[in-house]
């Protein structure tokens, strides 16, 4: 519920598609590269803006991959992120709610297990990043300011997507 005043303005934030979903097709274009087309729904409820979002992506390596966005969890639901990857013989799951176990191993014919990982989470790992780039002058070197407009360039394919009932191609 913070900033509600300004992100939920579609006009200014783009709404959920381009606050909180942006980071799951930039996460998707860096895993399996940039999409060779979306199918996207979703919906507006309060923002002017699409406040819900759910895409299928086609990629190259030919993976079955969606992702979701959404402003409209109830009140005290909270942040959360997860995410589920289907291996041949394996299954990744994480989810940040729960906290240190977020990360769980499920392969087949052993028992699941949790895998710790070390130091901070993806977000500051993201930020400190981001501030060691500008404090260095360097550029950054894991996601490129082209990702970023690759990243935005496929937001706006979801929501023509979403508008038309049609997949979009990239």
């Amino acid at each position: 519920g913070w900033s509600r005043d300004t992100y939920f303005k579609g006009d200014d934030s783009g709404g959920a598609l381009l606050d909180l979903h942006i980071h799951d097709t930039d996460f998707i274009q860096f895993c399996f590269g940039r999409p060779r087309s979306v199918f996207s729904s979703g919906l507006s409820r309060f923002s002017g803006a699409f406040d819900h979002v759910v895409t299928i992506y086609q990629v190259a390596c030919g993976a079955s991959v969606y992702a979701e966005g959404t402003w409209l969890m109830s009140s005290g639901h909270g942040f959360n992120m997860a995410c589920t990857v289907n291996f041949e013989k394996a299954t990744v799951d994480y989810d940040l709610a729960r906290g240190a176990e977020a990360l769980r191993l499920f392969e087949d014919g052993q028992a699941p297990r949790t895998i710790r990982c070390e130091g901070p989470d993806g977000y500051v790992r993201e930020l400190r990043h981001m501030i060691e780039a500008i404090q260095t002058g360097k550029a950054p070197s894991v996601v490129t300011p082209q990702d970023g407009v690759s990243a935005v360039e496929i937001c706006e394919a979801e929501e023509r997507s979403i508008k038309t009932g049609q997949p979009v191609s990239l």
